[in-house]
């Protein structure tokens, strides 16, 4: 969450280097918070934590992001299932900015009779794993009776392999761990709408 509004803070600061530095130092901070807590639940469910893709993922410099204006107009529909209202918000804003229409509902039950309401406009849903009342596997099993094929992008705070622990269907299920950057949102979304990354 601090990463991704240092992000839009980035945006706004323009041509003044100072705040653009002392942003840079916050992103920087995250990093390093994420890859601590990263280590703990790792170590916390006998994960394998690989030390080599955090030290990349610190020195990865953040892009500044494209002025709104420059943003592609894409068009797409995409459905946002998440509990969490601050990430629901930001990532909402993320797509809207990039030319998305979002539909957005805080769990699967919302988000069937969202789709039920909007059959044949929902282009991918990008959805969480783990919610109340109904989560994300659940919920997409039910919406693909209505939309067989629908691409959908999962996002969870918990390792792919702890969550799909089936080798295949592992390396067929579109995923996105947390917390992310706007830019690999938008090239995973991208990327599971089928275009060329």
């Amino acid at each position: 969450m601090i990463q991704i509004n240092t992000e839009f803070l980035l945006e706004s600061a323009g041509e003044n280097p100072a705040s653009a530095e002392e942003l840079d130092e916050i992103q920087t901070a995250t990093k390093r918070a994420s890859i601590l807590a990263r280590q703990l639940l790792a170590s916390s469910r006998l994960e394998p934590f690989d030390p080599r893709i955090a030290e990349a993922a610190l020195k990865q410099k953040s892009k500044k992001p494209e002025p709104p204006e420059k943003a592609p107009k894409v068009g797409e529909t995409i459905l946002l299932v998440e509990d969490e209202a601050a990430v629901r918000g930001i990532a909402k804003r993320i797509l809207a900015q990039n030319g998305y229409r979002v539909l957005e509902a805080a769990d699967g039950s919302v988000a069937l009779r969202l789709a039920a309401s909007h059959v044949g406009e929902i282009d991918l849903v990008l959805t969480d794993v783990e919610m109340p009342n109904l989560g994300g596997r659940g919920m997409v099993e039910e919406m693909r009776e209505l939309s067989p094929g629908l691409p959908v992008l999962y996002m969870s705070g918990y390792s792919k392999e702890e969550l799909f622990p089936d080798k295949e269907r592992r390396q067929n299920t579109p995923y996105i761990q947390k917390p992310f950057t706007g830019d690999t949102l938008l090239a995973e979304i991208r990327t599971t709408l089928g275009y060329a990354s």
